[in-house]
């Protein structure tokens, strides 16, 4: 043991941001206690505004929030709030009217700490007396538990359990010492019910193929819900007749998260969970006593961390690994639940006497769904049949000798002009058309020379009318326009087009909106067309013989193949139509949602994927826009139809389709209902669900969310009420936010979200913002995988932010071709800029070294220098420039822990490098930053994957480079240094992985330099990776955001 000299009070201390939400709970109907990092906020649910906050814990995030439910009127509220290896009680004054609720945290007494990691906690009353005195039971990890004074924190009691393991999970129930019980989540798939008193294991639960994550008792104490890394959810019965020789079966195993799930809430009418999806699912008992999905929320894209309902159970609050918090009202009264098979109705077919068939009707060979009333069905008999759902009326439509041994069918998704369209294909390459209400005969007509091996309907421009894609044996694929008969008008069949496909391609799916059409094939190729503003349209011949093809034949502008794979594109919709542009989504077999941005660039059209993301691990088999403007995703997994409302996060329905996405199968929508149509065993069966049980209540958000996955850049910029902060990361979006400083106690307002978007296809690894010249216009820089490199324009007013895409290169090289295999910017540094034009330096991981040029006006970048040599012979890893009179000097590290400076002149050839410092640290240089003393000595600081700090001073001599003198720091840190920065002449900070922030003090002489620590702060972000300064403000981002500033007295010092 040694004493250490205290550090100064100076160093940054933390205002703002966004970390994830690791606790919740309601204080009471209207208050909400939510845990970011070590801090407790409190916010009211009816203004949606953040009351108070006060830091708890320094080092340590906080786990739990136990509000003590019993107390005297007017006097505080008791808080148990727990996390890492500490605990402590905090009080909060609570005062509420009709109108307003106040409330203060007080400030937070003593935090006691314990020689383990706390894994749950728990008010236990001491005695039954009407002056009781209150302990807390805790849980530690490795199956022991300690009673102890509230008051004090001094330890009444240790019990450990029989038997030993390390916990993941646990919980508590009881309300005195003698019967609290323990349930422990233990590492190896099993929960262990024991009694504190005696140590003994009174239940073992097994079934779970995962560590437990979490587990909870019901309020009666006879159910206890375990959820695990094997992605579900077990409820276990704690009835004595139900737990012989200890061992106990779960009850029921509850399916649905495609993640892990870590937390659950047993409530009277339902059972709320939450996972690692990012999703909350609620769950009721359907009328066969299964427990089934009802609701599914989307909060963010990874990680519900915390969920907690009111003591009226009406509302639910739900914290996201993204910061964000959210409330959703639940059902006052229960939803009478019914399983899908219970709501399937079959749909039979008549017997073979009503239509004077010699054996038997057969069994359906292909159906299409007309409306939500009425289905066509092709039998292998030869019939076609109008069957009306759930009755035993029935029409023949058709009787084709064809149909024994061929047929396929489809049908409109939604209405057109209050009318349904159904599509019937034959052997011989005909077509037969079917129209709601229409009693006349089918329209028929033999379109293709061969077998008809592909129908696709989508709902046309005008109201009334549909779009129908045919496939043949030939390379076209045939465009027809069908017009619904209105005002006793007849149908009207007309020939629009024919779409040519690459040889060798295989018809999937197609759609036109506009002047935009697209086609997706069976290898994953999309093709998109451009039509003509008029298309001429000629009367289809309704004859038995072929159909003449004398149409337009349209070549595709754009060929993008394998865009899910070498899996079937299986579904596309055309969305922001104009003249010059488009948006376009397709959906494929590999299960991923891709967009692309189309738009005609001096004559060329030109397509850039902007997203793509997961949205099931099955397949996406439609794609659906709505007047609304949402956009619907019909998903296949495990024989399981999915439909979801991707703008909305939301799961309208699922249902069970036995023969899943490989049987024919339909989906119908209308204003009032969804319905379902899939074969099993030869029938057909229906599903149909009242739309309004899939409209979810409505979200309220009480804290806006950054990013639930690694933020990788983070930059700021100034403006005349504040900062500016954009930040982007893993989840590919560019976010702007804008930062004050905080004016009250709360600092949730601090941060306040702007914009965001979406069009690089990858991780964004750097931002930079470009030097301003105007205060309303912004730009900005962003970079990162498949050597994506992007340029916006941000236009700033009182009333809205904008942010425009104004300039995109993908890849930098012609030699890459494709972009998956071009390689990463891994860091950008502004050089020069002006108001016209500004130009950077980008660093790639093989080693390459470009310096770009891009003209604001013509919005174009040019690649005007490069190391043609790839000196650093290795990935480069971070970037920094600073300009010495005319001169522009380029610092660079790379995994070698080799820095090299160059002097970029505007040559073709950039090197050789003017300066090299061998072994500046012993591997990757993860961070550099420079800062310019006068014209004459520059400072380098870099940060290492070898733990250490390096300051440098480099003096020029009559325009020659010289290095002066290094100093490095080794056990400042503990992990890898991620970022480092100057402030003013005389402070740097560095940033960790340890999650430690320290800022420093420079000391210079003639010949040597030196840092001297003066603070250390503990940051909340986990996996920092990304450092802002300006101003005095420190922006840490990785795992979540903290903002900082500078005391005042370290500026002093």
């Amino acid at each position: 043991l040694y004493e250490m000299d205290p550090l100064p009070a100076a160093g940054f201390a933390a205002t703002g941001g966004r970390l994830p939400v690791t606790a919740v709970a309601f204080l009471f109907e209207t208050v909400v206690l939510s845990a970011n990092g070590g801090m407790l906020r409190i916010h009211n649910t009816l203004s949606e505004k953040c009351i108070d906050e006060a830091t708890v814990f320094e080092h340590a995030r906080i786990y739990g929030i136990l509000p003590l439910r019993r107390r005297d009127e007017g006097q505080p509220w008791r808080v148990l709030v727990f996390g890492s290896k500490s605990w402590t009680i905090v009080s909060i004054q609570l005062n509420t009217s009709s109108d307003s609720v106040h409330a203060r945290v007080l400030p937070v007494g003593q935090i006691f700490t314990v020689v383990d990691w706390i894994k749950a906690a728990h008010w236990v009353c001491a005695d039954d007396s009407s002056e009781a005195r209150w302990l807390v039971a805790l849980a530690m990890a490795h199956n022991q538990a300690q009673i102890c004074d509230a008051e004090t924190g001094l330890v009444v009691l240790t019990a450990e359990c029989e038997e030993r393991s390390i916990l993941y999970a646990a919980a508590f129930t009881g309300d005195t010492i003698d019967d609290l019980s323990v349930a422990a989540g233990t590492v190896f798939n099993q929960v262990l019910v024991w009694r504190v008193a005696k140590g003994l294991v009174e239940r073992r639960l097994v079934g779970h193929e995962g560590v437990i994550f979490g587990v909870f008792f019901s309020s009666d104490r006879k159910t206890l819900a375990s959820v695990s890394d094997d992605r579900t959810m077990r409820l276990w019965s704690l009835r004595s007749e139900d737990c012989l020789d200890r061992r106990v079966e779960p009850q029921d195993t509850l399916y649905g998260h495609y993640a892990r799930v870590w937390q659950c809430l047993i409530l009277e009418r339902c059972i709320v969970s939450a996972s690692e999806d990012g999703t909350c699912r609620v769950w009721q008992l359907d009328g066969s006593c299964r427990w089934r999905t009802v609701e599914c929320w989307r909060q963010c894209k990874k990680n519900v961390w915390a969920i907690a309902a009111n003591p009226s159970q009406t509302l639910v609050v739900s914290g996201g690994g993204d910061g964000s918090l959210q409330i959703r009202p639940l059902a006052k009264d229960p939803r009478t639940v019914e399983a899908a098979d219970q709501r399937l109705v079959p749909v039979p077919l008549p017997p073979a006497e009503l239509l004077g068939a010699e054996n038997s009707m057969g069994h359906v060979r292909a159906f299409a769904l007309l409306d939500r009333n009425t289905a066509v069905i092709a039998t292998d008999s030869g019939h076609v049949l109008r069957r009306t759902i759930g009755t035993d009326r029935f029409s023949v439509s058709l009787a084709v000798p064809e149909l024994r041994s061929y047929a396929m069918a489809t049908g409109s998704a939604t209405l057109r002009g209050g009318g349904g369209l159904a599509a019937i294909g034959l052997r011989d390459g005909s077509v037969a058309i079917i129209l709601t209400g229409s009693s006349e005969r089918p329209l028929v007509s033999r379109l293709h020379s061969g077998p008809v091996q592909r129908l696709v309907i989508s709902a046309a421009c005008c109201s009334c009318s549909f779009d129908l894609f045919t496939a043949g044996p030939d390379n076209h694929v045939l465009w027809t326009r069908i017009a619904v008969p209105t005002g006793g008008q007849k149908p009207r069949w007309t020939i629009k087009a024919k779409l040519e496909l690459p040889s060798g391609s295989s018809f999937a799916t197609a759609t036109v909106n506009g002047c935009w059409a697209a086609v997706g094939t069976k290898k994953g190729c999309l093709l998109i067309y451009s039509v003509p503003a008029t298309v001429a349209e000629s009367d289809m011949d309704i004859v038995d013989g072929l159909f003449n093809h004398s149409a337009l034949l349209m070549q595709p502008l754009i060929s993008l193949p394998h865009v899910h794979g070498k899996l079937t594109l299986s579904a596309v919709a055309i969305a922001s139509v104009d003249g010059q542009s488009c948006t376009l989504y397709t959906g494929g077999r590999d299960g991923m949602l891709n967009t692309f941005s189309v738009h005609t660039d001096k004559g060329t059209v030109k397509a850039t994927r902007t997203a793509s993301e997961r949205l099931s691990f099955g397949r996406v088999e439609q794609l659906m826009l709505t007047d609304s403007h949402s956009l619907l995703a019909v998903t296949f997994y495990h024989k399981r139809l999915v439909l979801l409302d991707h703008f909305n996060r939301t799961e309208l329905l699922s249902v069970a389709c036995a023969g899943g996405a490989n049987k024919p199968w339909q989906i119908y929508r209308d204003a009032e209902c969804l319905l379902v149509g899939f074969m099993q065993g030869g029938e057909l069966f229906t599903y149909q669900r009242p739309l309004e049980e899939s409209v979810q209540a409505p979200c309220n958000r009480l804290v806006d969310g950054v990013s639930s996955v690694d933020i990788r850049a983070a930059d700021l910029s100034a403006t005349g009420d504040g900062l500016l902060l954009a930040t982007a990361g893993e989840d590919c979006y560019l976010r702007i936010h804008h930062y004050r400083a905080p004016l009250g106690s709360a600092t949730t307002d601090a941060l306040r979200f702007l914009a965001e978007t979406r069009r690089h296809a990858s991780v964004i690894r750097c931002v930079a913002f470009i030097p301003s010249y105007s205060q309303s216009t912004r730009y900005l820089l962003t970079a990162g995988a498949g050597s994506e490199l992007r340029c916006w324009r941000l236009d700033i007013s009182d009333r809205c932010t904008n942010l425009v895409d104004w300039g995109a290169v993908l890849p930098v090289n012609p030699k890459y071709g494709v972009e998956r295999d071009a390689p990463r910017i891994m860091d950008i540094a502004v050089l020069f800029s002006a108001r016209e034009c500004f130009s950077f330096a980008a660093a790639y991981s093989d080693a390459s070294l470009c310096i770009w040029r891009m003209d604001l006006a013509s919005q174009q970048f040019t690649c005007v220098a490069e190391d043609l040599d790839r000196t650093h012979k290795c990935c480069i890893l971070s970037l920094a420039a600073v300009s010495i009179g005319s001169r522009c000097l380029l610092f660079s590290g790379a995994t070698n822990g080799q820095l090299m400076v160059w002097d970029v002149d505007g040559k073709a050839d950039i090197g050789p490098p003017v300066l090299v410092f061998d072994g500046l640290h012993q591997s990757g240089i993860n961070a550099l930053d420079v800062h310019k003393l006068g014209e004459s000595q520059i400072l380098v600081i870099s940060g290492g994957d070898d733990n250490s700090v390096a300051l440098s001073t480099i003096v020029i001599d009559e325009g020659q480079l010289m290095h002066s003198s290094i100093c490095r720091y080794t056990d400042t840190h503990a992990s890898s240094v991620q970022c480092v920065g100057f402030i003013g002449d005389d402070m740097a900070v560095s940033v960790s992985t340890d999650q430690r922030l320290v800022t420093w003090s420079i000391s210079l002489d003639s010949s040597s330099c030196s840092l001297n620590m003066l603070h250390m702060s503990c940051i909340q972000v986990a996996d920092p990776s990304a450092l802002s300064l300006l101003d005095g403000v420190a922006v840490v981002a990785g795992i979540g955001l903290q903002v900082f500033e500078l005391r005042e007295e370290a500026r002093v010092v």
